[in-house]
Parts: C-alpha cells; sequence; structure tokens
C-alpha cells in the first residue's frame, strides 16, 4: 500500500468517540485502493484492535498507544514512523474525506516533481477552502488538517500547533511545493475535538506555536509564508502581505510555585 493515513486520537467522550469511528468510516467506504490506517490513542485505548470491545471492521492496521498524553506532535510523529507507505497523510478525527480522497491526493505527486504536499479542497463551517463545488483543477496551497508528504518527513516537536505550517516552510526551504487538488472536497468540523478536550480550546497552543513561528520565518520572503501570515497575496502588492498586521493569540503567562 501506497499510503498511510496518520490518524491521533484523543476521544474520552462517547461523542468524540462516535465522530471518529465515523471519520475512520468515510476514509474506508470512500478510498478507491487499500491504504494502511495507523490510529495513534493517548489516554485510555478505545481504538486497540486487540481490545474487548474492538470493531473489526474500522479496519485498524496500526495501534500505537500512550497511556498518558506526551504530547500531540510527539504523537503524531510516532505515527508517522510506524507507518508503512511511502506516502503519510497527517489526518483529524473532525475530518470526513470524500469519494475519491486518495487517487486525487496522490495526483499533484504524479504531475509535478517538486510536490513536496498534497492536499485536497475543503469545507468548513461558513468557509470554502478552495471552490464551494469539486473542480478538476490542481493549483498551488496547502491545508493542513488533511495533507500527504513522503514518509520520512517529520514535525517539529519544538511546536505543538503550527507544526504544519513549519513543515510546509520547510518543504518551500528545500525547493519543494504544496499543491491542492480542487477536484475532491473533505469536510472539517473545525476545533470540535479542542473544544471539547482543553479548557482554552487550544488557544494556549497556538499562542505559543505562534511566536515560535514567527521567530523561526518572520524574515522569509517566500509567496507561501506571505499566504500563511496574511491569508491574501495581490498582484504587484505582494508585499503587503508582509505589511498587515497580525491578530495573534495572546500568550498567558505561566504561573510557577
Amino acid at each position: 500500500m501506497k499510503i498511510s493515513v496518520v490518524l491521533p486520537v484523543c476521544a474520552p467522550t462517547p461523542f468524540l468517540r462516535a465522530m471518529t469511528e465515523f471519520c475512520i468510516r468515510a476514509l474506508r467506504e470512500n478510498a478507491v485502493d487499500d491504504f494502511e490506517l495507523v490510529v495513534v490513542e493517548a489516554g485510555e485505548p478505545f481504538f486497540d484492535p486487540s481490545g474487548f470491545n474492538h470493531d473489526a471492521s474500522l479496519g485498524i492496521d496500526r495501534y500505537v498507544h500512550f497511556a498518558e498524553k506526551i504530547g500531540i506532535t510527539k504523537e503524531i510523529n510516532a505515527g508517522f514512523d510506524a507507518a508503512a507507505g511511502e506516502y503519510v497523510i497527517f489526518a483529524g478525527n473532525d475530518v470526513i474525506a470524500l469519494e475519491g480522497w486518495d487517487t486525487a491526493i496522490m495526483e499533484p505527486f504524479e504531475r509535478f516533481k517538486d510536490c513536496g504536499i498534497a492536499c485536497l479542497a475543503a469545507l468548513e463551517p461558513g468557509y470554502f477552502i478552495g471552490p464551494p463545488k469539486p473542480l478538476p483543477l490542481i493549483v498551488e496551497g496547502m491545508y493542513a488538517p488533511f495533507m500527504m508528504f513522503r514518509k520520512g518527513w517529520r514535525f517539529d516537536e519544538e511546536f505543538v500547533a503550527y507544526c504544519d505550517s513549519d513543515l510546509v516552510m520547510r518543504m518551500y526551504a528545500a525547493g519543494l511545493r504544496a499543491y491542492r487538488n480542487n477536484r475532491v472536497q473533505v469536510h472539517h468540523l473545525n476545533g470540535i475535538t479542542r473544544a471539547r478536550v482543553q479548557a482554552d480550546g487550544g488557544a494556549g497552543e497556538i499562542a505559543e506555536g505562534e511566536k515560535l513561528f514567527y521567530e523561526r520565518w518572520g524574515d522569509s520572503p517566500l509567496w507561501m509564508f506571505g499566504m500563511i501570515r496574511s491569508g491574501a497575496i495581490v498582484y504587484g502588492r505582494e508585499h503587503e502581505a508582509w505589511l498587515r498586521p497580525i491578530q495573534l493569540h495572546p500568550i498567558k503567562e505561566k504561573k510557577h510555585d
């Protein structure tokens, strides 16, 4: 199998477990070819394939478990390391992949020699990433919640949030590019897991990730950095993306005993 999907899971509630199962079934039902599913779970092992109540129809091929959370970036990297596929996909348990997702996300690698990351169009609550309806069109672009790259790349464990944006920048620094295939969409229930497992919805982690990201990449002249920083670039006024103020998350001071 060429593709391994790495799915980090933290599902302490029945709702999150049901949502995770649905996302796994969507992956299985809507794939054209076989793929390897690697589940990385922290906390109680609800999705352990050797567990008494496990549903074998989910088709979990590899399972990595941590009794205590060690940090989402380290957990995801453990899944990348365990994967056997030539390509790995970072997915979330709030991402619903639609029909033909696997052949569509592979297409940029087949067509473009400089492809480092491939992703798909997406539908989020109140927002489109890509066109409102699928189009047979590949463009340069990134979408972190469901992206694929060759095995061997990993997230930088200095990050919790923003590790995906940092990986995109490292790809571009290496002369590679990110492409979005708008032929197939995914649904992303944005933030639904974080809102249920973190008191602040992950805002603190995002703030720390932003700080590190801009310290590392803040002087980059690359177009992709301008898009990540600003969300829009206009021909002839590209420089404005570097001049617009950024709405950063506030960093709360940590209390020391």
